[in-house]
């Protein structure tokens, strides 16, 4: 687009050139957010920009876990000694047609009350060209996340599992079990242990810009469970906080059902504004 002050580009346009520019305008907002998504992917790759959530200021807490966030959605638990999280879900599928946007699904441990955090989970990213791209990956905070050998896609239900082995070690588990594959691998890291998270999340690009939703439309946590002081425990158990995903408007872009009768269920629902 030309600067605003270029003296050949017209103060009043046209009816025709007015009616060409309004038809413009959702095409090249598509276009942008398509380019940032592609670029974010190049540079970096989707599968790096999970973080921390972003809360809402004044939302209030509810025993140390904020109810609403820019960036995630889902349940966090905390009060107690968290020393390993798992849970599992089915990846989303995408139409053709779909808009570009990103979603990861995740279990982890710490990040609602420090800036520790360790998780593994799954990404999808719908660009421009109308590709969908799907990965399985482990982060820890301050580092950027790595994907991980397990091919994933649409459809495909996964488990996922971190535990602690011994002191700063953990042991993370992927499984996807429609193919029947497997990968795991231990990992050095130190943690607060003060939270365990099951969260649907929109990425955010380097500089914390959070990127667009997919149209992922509803992702079902199953077996969700935690360690907690030694035990055991369901999300339900565990004390676990709904957290919704709020827009800068204030809209929500996805929420959380209530638990399930087994206390370790529930459903991420995204809202079609």
């Amino acid at each position: 687009m030309l600067p605003s002050n270029v003296p050949d580009w017209p103060r009043q346009p046209g009816p025709s050139r007015r009616f060409a520019q309004a038809a413009l305008k959702p095409l090249l907002a598509l276009v942008l957010i398509g380019a940032v998504v592609g670029l974010a992917q190049r540079l970096v790759g989707l599968d790096q920009l999970t973080k921390l959530a972003i809360p809402l200021p004044g939302s209030g807490l509810r025993d140390g876990v904020n109810p609403e966030s820019r960036n995630w959605a889902g349940y966090a638990a905390v009060a107690g000694s968290y020393t390993a999280v798992s849970g599992t879900w089915t990846v989303p599928e995408f139409a053709p047609d779909s808009p570009v946007g990103a979603d990861a699904t995740w279990v982890g441990i710490g990040g609602v009350q420090g800036n520790d955090l360790i998780q593994a989970g799954t990404q999808e990213t719908v660009s421009a060209r109308g590709r969908t791209e799907y990965q399985a990956w482990v982060e820890m905070l301050p580092q950027s996340s790595q994907a991980v050998p397990l091919a994933i896609s649409a459809g495909d239900s996964i488990s996922i599992s971190i535990e602690q082995s011994a002191n700063e070690q953990w042991h993370i588990a992927f499984g996807n079990n429609s193919s029947g594959k497997s990968y795991e691998l231990t990992v050095q890291y130190r943690s607060s242990l003060s939270s365990a998270e099951w969260v649907v999340e929109a990425p955010s690009a380097r500089r914390g810009r959070v990127l667009p939703l997919d149209t992922f439309g509803t992702i079902t946590f199953t077996q969700a469970t935690a360690v907690k002081d030694g035990q055991t425990v369901t999300v339900a158990q565990a004390g676990g906080h709904a957290i919704t995903m709020i827009s800068r408007v204030g809209h929500a872009l996805a929420s959380p059902t209530g638990l399930g009768d087994d206390g370790g269920s529930f459903s991420v629902l995204e809202s079609l504004l």
